[in-house]
């Protein structure tokens, strides 16, 4: 199945969203940030900020054509999460009620919640936790405007056998964000990696998706998979790990405005390397 051209619905971003660009080099909707700004965001809020956006899912999945709300799916997600609703879309329309979106319940939740943000115009945490139901712990994140409520942004389960990397921590439990910049040029890495025209050699064998999930270099070990270049990314969530590293969420988009593709990433820095180790990721298309 190729990732191009599938044909899906128009799920046009809501208005008050920060857009990508559609250059063919990955231009991010995020201003850089010289220094993090404080916004007042607690681990209380970003607790409350979950468990709302959980009530309302909950709430708004029990309508089986909720996909077909505009507003429902503006209430929901964010960046690279608004193609959910093309996947009950298509459970639906088929027939296929196995693959209907139930609530979800999450377990063994640990949030990692910036004192200060690095990301201008909104707040952002991530949380990571195991859905019920399965095996592996996913990390998400959660973006809000200011004067917003928190939606849904990135959403990956961790490749089996990666843990998420220990933070660094204040005595109050809050986590150090990564500059932002930081984030875009590991987002810029990865889209150039998955950029085949300027890879003739590896790339025109194909960048695939390999078993679990992994997208890096798995031509080498997959014989089957989607061919793909990506034209951006949405903003990057990140912060500084423990041991000097850092670890990023952020997603590749095929097409900003028509969800076509999209390929969500955690990814880690450790100590002082440069080298990323890529700990989860969820394509879609």
């Amino acid at each position: 199945m190729t990732a191009t051209g599938c044909g899906l619905p128009s799920l046009t971003p809501p208005t008050e969203q920060a857009r990508p660009t559609a250059s063919a080099r990955g231009s991010s909707p995020v201003t850089p940030s010289t220094s993090p700004v404080s916004t007042g965001l607690t681990i209380a809020d970003a607790e409350r900020g979950a468990a709302s956006w959980l009530a309302e899912h909950n709430r708004t999945v029990k309508d089986r054509d909720w996909w077909d709300d505009s507003s429902a799916i503006d209430k929901l997600f964010w960046d690279g999460t608004r193609h959910e609703a093309v996947l009950d879309q298509w459970a639906v329309k088929n027939g296929d009620r196995r693959k209907e979106r139930e609530p979800i319940r999450l377990t063994r939740q640990v949030f990692y919640v910036p004192r200060e943000q690095a990301l201008p115009g909104g707040q952002w945490f991530l949380l990571q936790a195991t859905y019920a139901g399965q095996d592996r712990p996913h990390i998400l994140a959660f973006w809000r405007p200011e004067g917003g409520a928190f939606k849904l942004a990135a959403k990956s389960p961790l490749h089996h056998g990666q843990r998420m990397p220990e933070p660094r921590r204040d005595a109050e439990g809050y986590v150090t964000a990564m500059p932002a910049l930081a984030g875009r040029q590991v987002a810029q890495e990865y889209l150039v990696f998955w950029d085949y025209d300027r890879h003739d050699q590896e790339g025109r064998k194909g960048y695939r998706l390999a078993k679990d999930n992994h997208s890096r270099r798995a031509y080498r070990t997959v014989s089957k998979g989607a061919y793909m270049a990506y034209q951006s990314y949405s903003r990057p969530y990140g912060f500084r790990t423990a041991d000097g590293g850092s670890f990023h969420v952020f997603s590749l988009l095929n097409d900003p405005q028509h969800i076509s593709a999209v390929l969500t990433l955690g990814v880690s820095t450790r100590g002082k390397g440069k080298a990323l180790h890529e700990i989860a990721a969820d394509w879609y298309a």
